[in-house]
């Protein structure tokens, strides 16, 4: 009887071990979970979305020329170039820049998407993960100015550069 009695118990025991990892592994997985929006980067969810704000590591933006030399009537012209994680293809990047701020006459965008003045301005992420924003500003004051760039999916990445706008050169 003693026995029959432990060997229930052993058995008991061993099933719900059993039971206890098969639930741990299946809600690892579970729609929502960290792992799961690691491989599903574009969902949605709320579980998904980052709990924070900050900087992202995952985007690089870089300017060329960096530093801009003013030309003419004190005009700029340059090129900033984001790249990101191709997962984002498709997907929609956000320029967001205090250039309009430096430039007295505005400054002209040309994406993908058109042309556009302003603050901001937005760009389609290509299939290799790269977006080419070209800026033009009219009567700029020499400096600096930080320009951002905020992907429009997943996680929200976002990564920023810095645009350093150097006086003309005398001629001689």
């Amino acid at each position: 009887m003693r026995m029959r009695t432990t060997a229930t118990v052993v058995t008991a025991v061993v099933c719900l071990c059993a039971l206890n990892l098969s639930a741990t592994a299946s809600a690892r997985n579970a729609p929502g979970s960290p792992q799961w929006c690691a491989h599903h980067q574009r969902s949605t969810r709320p579980a998904c979305r980052p709990a924070g704000g900050g900087s992202s590591p995952g985007v690089k933006v870089t300017v060329s020329p960096n530093p801009i030399v003013e030309t003419g009537g004190s005009d700029v012209d340059g090129v900033l170039f984001v790249e990101v994680d191709p997962v984002y293809a498709e997907q929609s990047v956000e320029i967001v820049s205090g250039l309009s701020d430096r430039c007295g006459q505005g400054v002209t965008w040309i994406t993908d998407e058109g042309m556009s003045s302003g603050a901001t301005t937005v760009a389609t992420i290509d299939d290799d993960g790269n977006a080419t924003v070209t800026f033009l500003g009219s009567s700029c004051a020499a400096g600096s100015v930080q320009v951002t760039a905020n992907v429009e999916a997943g996680t929200d990445p976002t990564g920023t550069a810095t645009v350093t706008i150097d006086p003309p050169a005398p001629m001689i």
